[in-house]
């Protein structure tokens, strides 16, 4: 019975250290990330671009329409709304490969189009889904994006979200900000990580 206790109370440890170790790695990560996310939204060379803004606690990147200039009713990104985008996502994407260890980490680069709640003919759908598309043909063909191709290739996806994701600070239903074009990267269980990130904090350390 003494053996078996032994055995038990071993395995038991092993347990308790494996799931610590990981615990901890999986912690790393997320707070790794909190630090590029922190670099994004201190960064000030976004402060120059028109209509270009950082959301500070998902570290998306935000152009309006206003700097985008999509016509009305219109998908095809004019050349003013490529110039934003040339300058802009290319010194996004050098920030976030400031941490080279985490890109293995990323699960999604979201480009996501947004519409305000006005909808003339049910089109917002529509127009939200083709601009995000327009936006994401016309980086993939950026000279500008060669560095940082391969992995867009292989992890960025166009979405619309219509006037889904309308922000807080819209109470009417043209609303300016919500009519937009982000781009956001996420890391695989991050929200997952988030969740439980403050609990483990104490436990670990």
């Amino acid at each position: 019975m003494a053996a078996l206790l032994m055995v038990f109370a071993l395995t038991t440890v092993a347990a308790i250290v494996d799931i610590g170790s990981r615990v901890k790695e999986s912690t790393q990560v997320v707070e790794e990330w909190e630090e590029v996310l922190k670099t994004i939204s201190n960064y000030k060379g976004f402060e120059s671009i028109e209509g270009v803004t950082i959301d500070a606690n998902t570290g998306a990147l935000i152009i309006s329409n206003d700097s985008l200039r999509f016509g009305f009713g219109s998908v095809e990104v004019p050349d003013e709304g490529k110039a934003v985008l040339r300058q802009a996502v290319p010194e996004y994407m050098a920030l976030v490969y400031k941490n080279p260890d985490l890109l293995e980490r990323i699960e999604t680069i979201e480009v996501s189009g947004h519409t305000d709640r006005l909808d003339h003919g049910g089109a917002n759908p529509y127009l939200s889904r083709e601009r995000a598309g327009q936006v994401l043909s016309f980086l993939m063909s950026e000279p500008a994006m060669k560095p940082y191709l391969g992995i867009w290739k292989t992890k960025a996806v166009a979405a619309g979200y219509s006037d889904t994701r309308f922000p807080e600070k819209c109470d009417e239903e043209r609303c300016a900000i919500a009519r937009r074009v982000e781009i956001t990267i996420l890391l695989n269980e991050r929200e997952m990580l988030q969740n439980f990130l403050q609990t483990l904090r104490h436990i670990i350390r």
